[in-house]
Order: C-alpha cells, then structure tokens, then sequence
C-alpha cells in the first residue's frame, strides 16, 4: 500500500534542505575565516618577532658605534674566537685577487693644507678618503706583530726604533705630541703615537704604517700616561684596515669586543653604516695628517725654569740666553716674567750640551751646565738657581754631608770634596776643596750662590749634586753611588723635606715590569735608588709620586715642587743625568724621564690625578 504525499509535506522537506545545506556552509565559512585569522596572526606574529629581533641588533649595533664615537663606551657582546685578548687577530690573505697595494708615501700633501698660518694642526680638513669598499679584503698582519711582541714586550723590535717626539697645538686648543718610531735602517716611519691633551685625559692613539699606509689602529684614554698591556681590554678602539678601507672595526669594554666588518655593512641598519664609514674617513684622514706632520714638524726641546733671588723671591726681566757648550755660540734667548718663569725652544742634537745663562743688572750672572736636547726629548725643567745681590756680598758657612745612596746610615768618611761655581758644572775651575770627615761631612764658608758639588772615593762613581748656599741654605746632604759594572744602572731619587714620603717607579714597556727602589723612604730617609741592567732592551719610564698627599687624597698639593726633589742617573761612565723637580707646580706625579734605547731622555710631565689603578700608588 502506497501512502500518497501532500503538497505541504514536499514544501517542508526542501525547506529542512536548504536549512541543512545553510548551516554546514555557514560552519565550513566560520572555520575557514577562523582558520585565516589564526593564520594570518602566526604571520603578523612571526613579523613582528623577527622584525624586533632585527630592530634590536640594529639598535645594539647603532649604539655601540654612537658611544665609541661619542667616546663613552657600547652595549658589547661576547668578543668573538679571534679577539679573546684583545690583541690584533690576523688573517689569512684571501683567495681572490686584492687590488694592488699602494706604494710607499702615496699621501703626501702640502703643508699649508694641515697647518695653519698661526703653525696649528688642523684635521678637520677632509684631506684623504678611504678606499672602495670591497668585500673580499681581509686585514693582513704586516706590521703589528713584526715590530710588537705582545708576549714579552721587553723585547719588541719597536724598542730598538728611533723615536723622535714632537709637539704641535691643535685648531680646538689642546696640544697634541708625537712620537715617531722609524726602522733605524731604512728610516721608514712605521709607528706614530699621538698623544691630545684633552682637559683632564689624554686620548692616545697608536698608528702603524706598511711602506707609508695605514695597516692598523689602536686607541685608548688616559688620565695619567703610563704603559698599557697593548694586547688586553685597556685598548679601547681597534681598526683595520687594507688598502685605506676599514675592514674591520673592534669596541672593547671589559675585556669583550663588539666587532663591526665592512663585509657584513649589508646587515646593518642605513645609520650603522653611516657611523661605520664615519670612523673610517675620520681614522684615515687623521691617520695621513699624522703621518705628514710627524715629517714636517720640527723637532725641538722645550726648555722651562724660574729664577728666584737669594731671598726666594721671582726675579722678572732676568737675560735667558742659552749656548752651545762647545764653541759658546748663542742658540736661542728670552726674559723672564713676573713670576721669574721663562721658556724656549732648542733644536734637538744628540751630540752637544747646553749652557744656561741668566743675568740682571745688580745680580751675579748664574750659569747652569749639562742640558742636553737629546732625539725624542720633551720637556726640559732646568734647576732654579738664586741670583744674589752683586754688592751683597755675603758669605755663611756651609755644612755638607754625603751618604751612601743605598744606605743613609754610612757616611762617605776619608772622600775628596770639589766644590765649582754654577749649577750642574762637573768639570772646570774648582773654588773650593776639603776632604770629608769620619762623619761623611765637611765646612766651607762661602759667598752666596750656586755651587756644584764632586765626591771622589775609591769604590765608589765620582758623584755629584748641587749646592746652593743662601741666608736660609746653610747644609747640603749629597749622595754618593758605589762603583757600576758595565750593564748596571742606578738611579737615585733625594729629596730635602721631611717627612713627605716620596716613592719611585720604574714601569717597563707593556706593563711588564715593575720596579721599586731597594728601601722605601720612611722617617728621616730620604732617598730611593732603583737599580737595573743596562743590557735590558726594554723601554722604560720613570715616575715620582708624592704617596703622603695621594694617600692624604690631596691631588693639588705643592708639597713635591718644593721639597728639592732630584734624580741622578748614574751608569758605569758616571752621571748620565740629573733632573730636578719643576718648580711653581701643584700635583703628586712627576715623570722627569725615559729610558730608550738605553738613552736617558727627557720627559717632565707633571700630573694632579689620582687614579688608584695606574700601578703608581702601589707600595
């Protein structure tokens, strides 16, 4: 039996069809729009994580370079394999072709385009460009390692170079020194340190050069210049470069480096790459500016002292006129201030000695023996001689006194005693004479004045200091050295007030050595000898430091500059060299001079810092 549709029940099946069809269409569309939106934030989500993870390098990368620039240092990141010391890393050449490499002094450049017409250094002139980037240049080790020895500096080829130093004032104010490092037989310049006075610091810069062009850079600041280990995180900046192109440039900061390649410039952000090329062009410029200068510039030694009278008071308008000690010919002359001070200039010349004269109506004529103006000399503080009254006239009894330089407790009993006129005169006419008693002393009555002192004694280097006798001047204490082998050298700090305690430093190339006087000065000691072999190659600078004030956090004290400090280097020819502190300065840091070469040659820089990790303040 057959049932037979109605027309409405037909209506409502299609109905529920449709209805059926709707709703799985509508559930197919939600889950693909679901689906799309979950998709499309995977998406957005990747984007946005990979593009603030790009935005962070960059960010990173931005501001290392901004603060090396700006000379604060960077975010760093872990230096890579071959930057773990923080020493130059070499690389193999590569394997494709290089562009050729440029001839020696390729860069010169008239002298009126980087000196001014007042004789200033002026690098903000765009003189040179790097080369064309190329990113198949790798830096070759050409220089670095063959004139360093990071391993053991005291033996570094640079020791042996000739070293001139020179001085020139910048455009923006600050002096600025070179030292010039040349091969002494082909007289190629392949190293010049600058060193800018800048403020309260010194930035230094080491640049080396292959056949004339830039190979490589280092740079760090000072506040006190002392030796650096050249392979650690002291050096703050390193470039390198190929062909005049930076290839590399390193920012350490506790000992990691943040390193930037020009090979990889294509990963930075457009205001990385235009920092990065900013160093480049300012390395460069500044690098052949150098380069040109350290030829051009004169080279001479600056001389400074004061002239006081017999009362200790600054004599103006005194006649400073200097002369060449072999056929007393005049070199240079001036006047002296308000303050009895005066400066000039001499050229330098390894061969001759100089003569200090100084001379005012009613004053006796003072003469000062024995400046040199050594090759790589600074500054040069002559002794303050006391000008006396020529109708004066007056004369004092004068005790002296010597002691052994190692051991103030031994008198130089049964010794010859010569006394000539001048300041630092140890040949010529002698005025006075005695033999010093069991107690090391003598007596001379004497008319007011300047006086060198000559001690003979068998076992013992004819000694010799100076003696200036006055109202207020009335005993001299000298010190005596024992006879020298031929590769022995001593030198003896003395000092006249008590109870400062001045301590001595001898700081060897690359901070390697470190060496401190037999006995430290305490009580009514007052003296500190350092001895050392003379067959060492290392370079080494000595220092002075006042330790009471330093100690005493008192970095502006004028207690060193008046206590009568002076140095005597003795070697096994005798007195090499006698320095004596500058007057009219306030600080706690002295460094008279430098060993080089095994040449005693003169420094004199002055300092009011305290820095607890420059090595100084070590007992």
């Amino acid at each position: 039996m057959f049932r037979i549709k109605r027309p409405n029940e037909d209506n409502k099946a299609e109905e529920a069809k449709k209805k059926r069809n709707r709703d799985q269409f509508l559930v197919v569309l939600i889950g693909l729009v679901g689906y799309g939106f979950i998709l499309i934030a995977i998406v957005i989500g990747t984007f946005f994580a990979v593009k603030n993870t790009f935005i962070k390098k960059d960010n990173e990368v931005e501001a290392a370079v901004e603060k090396a620039m700006s000379e604060s240092a960077p975010p760093s990141e872990e230096a890579p394999q071959e930057e773990v010391a923080g020493e130059p890393a070499s690389e193999e050449p590569p394997e494709v072709k290089e562009p050729e490499v440029a001839k020696a002094d390729e860069h010169p450049v008239d002298v009126d385009r980087y000196m001014t017409a007042e004789g200033m250094l002026d690098y903000s002139q765009s003189l040179f460009k790097p080369g064309r980037h190329n990113a198949a240049l790798k830096w070759n080790d050409t220089v670095f390692s063959r004139l360093e020895n990071v391993k053991d500096p005291s033996v570094s080829p640079v020791n042996s170079y000739r070293m001139q130093r020179k001085t020139v004032m910048l455009t923006d104010g600050h002096e600025q020194e070179f030292r010039i490092y040349s091969d002494p037989e082909t007289s190629k310049i392949e190293k010049i340190t600058t060193i800018e006075h800048c403020d309260d610091e010194y930035n230094i810069i080491d640049m080396y050069y292959d056949n004339g062009n830039i190979n490589y850079a280092a740079e760090h600041k000072a506040n006190i210049d002392v030796p650096v280990d050249i392979s650690s995180g002291e050096i703050t900046s390193r470039y390198y470069f190929n062909n005049d192109t930076m290839v590399k440039y390193s920012y350490c900061e506790d000992n990691k480096a943040t390193v930037f390649s020009m090979a990889a410039l294509g990963d930075y952000s457009e205001g990385t790459v235009q920092q990065y090329e900013f160093l480049e062009s300012d390395m460069v410029n500044k690098a052949y500016i150098s380069y040109n200068a350290a030829k051009t510039l004169p080279e001479d030694q600056i001389i400074k002292g004061y002239i006081l009278d017999e009362y200790e008071q600054p004599v103006a308008d005194v006649q400073i006129k200097m002369y060449n000690s072999e056929d007393m010919s005049e070199v240079a002359r001036t006047t002296t201030d308000g303050d009895g001070y005066y400066d000039l200039k001499i050229p330098v010349n390894d061969e001759r000695e100089f003569v200090l004269s100084a001379a005012k109506e009613s004053f006796d004529e003072v003469r000062i023996y024995g400046i040199t103006a050594r090759t790589g000399s600074g500054t040069y503080f002559v002794p303050t001689p006391r000008m006396t009254y020529t109708a004066d006239g007056a004369e004092f009894n004068e005790q002296i006194v010597v002691r052994d330089s190692l051991d103030n407790n031994a008198p130089i009993a049964d010794a010859s005693i010569r006394l000539r006129a001048g300041l630092n005169h140890m040949d010529g006419d002698v005025v006075a004479s005695s033999v010093l008693d069991a107690t090391g002393a003598a007596m001379f009555t004497l008319q007011a004045g300047n006086y060198t002192a000559e001690v003979s004694k068998g076992g013992y280097e004819n000694s010799f200091f100076n003696v200036i006798v006055t109202a207020g001047r009335t005993a001299t204490v000298g010190f005596a050295v024992k006879d020298l082998s031929e590769d022995q050298v001593q030198i003896v700090l003395a000092w006249d007030t008590a109870p400062l305690d001045l301590d001595a430093k001898l700081i060897g190339n690359g901070k390697t050595k470190l060496l401190k006087p037999h006995q430290d000065s305490l009580g009514s000691l007052m003296t500190e000898t350092i001895s050392l072999s003379e067959d060492n190659d290392n370079i080494y600078r000595y220092y002075v430091t006042d330790y009471s004030d330093w100690s005493g956090g008192d970095a502006n004290s004028a207690n060193m500059t008046g206590s009568g400090a002076r140095i005597y280097v003795y070697t096994y020819n005798g007195l090499e060299a006698l320095y004596n502190v500058p007057g009219g300065h306030l600080g706690i840091i002295w460094e008279p001079f430098m060993l080089h070469n095994k040449t005693v040659i003169p420094v004199n820089r002055y300092y009011n810092i305290i820095e607890s990790n420059s090595g100084l303040a070590v007992k």
